[in-house]
């Protein structure tokens, strides 16, 4: 019996020696990207809570969120004078604390409960937990390429759920061919590295097989994730139209200095789609 209770302490003891490690690094990450501007003031202690959180879900969700982080940052510096003549480059100032929350919230979670399984021998629920959190990290890449790349493409965006109307980059809802294929190789970019991995832990005797549908899980369901995303922004995000230039767009002052006229948008049970207006 003392024998189980020491055990015990030494556990909860090495559990919280690596959290204080975890908050440490950190902590010091945080200050380097603050930096180097990858993030705002304000979002600082959302991404310590993040990135602790994520040093605690182990390797497999740590390099994954790495390559999102390292991508997403580099991303924003690609085409930034076009994306500052669209209107489209506030990610280039850094993530403020909303946006930091919103893409590392649920995959922080979902790394801490994989951590936490790990710790307690239970293998089965740290391999589901840890590719919920990936997969989740996925579709952040795969929308913040879609995003970042799809914007610089020479034909105008579509809106998803009705391709014969054309919106303004970066409008919630619009895609092209590029931003897909940008998707797509995003979140392939994720399921590749957690591949990586996962046949580093079995070389290291961590885990005992490598299951390639998990990997295939995270590839599919992070550009799913991403395309319903965009169906979600085209059903339920207000549109506007610009009077001068005849386009639908996301903002209330279209970027050629006009003010916009609102789009009555139909939200019905049976998810019909939005409809303009007519008043006699």
């Amino acid at each position: 019996m003392h024998g189980l209770i020491t055990n015990i302490d030494n556990a909860i003891i090495t559990y919280l020696a690596i959290t204080i490690a975890a908050l440490i690094i950190s902590l010091i990450l945080t200050y380097a990207a603050l930096r180097i501007r990858v993030i705002t003031r304000d979002a600082v202690i959302p991404s310590v809570l993040v990135g602790s959180m994520i040093l605690l879900g182990g390797p497999s969700s740590i390099l994954p969120f790495v390559v999102f982080l390292g991508s997403s940052s580099a991303l924003t510096k690609v085409g930034v004078e076009k994306k500052e003549e669209l209107g489209t480059a506030e990610d280039v100032r850094g993530r403020n604390w909303k946006q930091v929350l919103a893409v590392g919230l649920v995959p922080s979670t979902l790394a801490l409960l994989a951590g936490m399984a790990y710790f307690a021998r239970d293998m089965a629920m740290y391999q589901l937990l840890s590719t919920a959190a990936v997969t989740s990290i996925a579709y952040s890449n795969a929308d913040t390429w879609a995003s970042e790349l799809g914007v610089l493409s020479r034909s105008r965006p579509r809106l998803i759920t009705r391709p014969w109307t054309t919106v303004d980059p970066g409008v919630s809802g619009g895609v092209t061919l590029l931003g897909e294929l940008s998707s797509f190789t995003g979140s392939m970019a994720i399921a590749l590295t957690y591949l990586g991995i996962q046949y580093l832990l079995k070389f290291l005797g961590y885990i005992g097989s490598v299951n390639i549908w998990l990997v295939i899980v995270v590839l599919v369901l992070g550009y799913l994730g991403e395309v319903l995303d965009s169906v979600f922004g085209a059903l339920f995000q207000p549109k506007y139209m610009c009077p001068r230039c005849g386009v639908m767009t996301d903002r209330e002052v279209h970027v050629c200095g006009e003010r916009t006229v609102r789009i009555m948008v139909v939200m019905t049970l049976r998810m019909r789609m939005s409809t303009y207006s007519y008043r006699p």
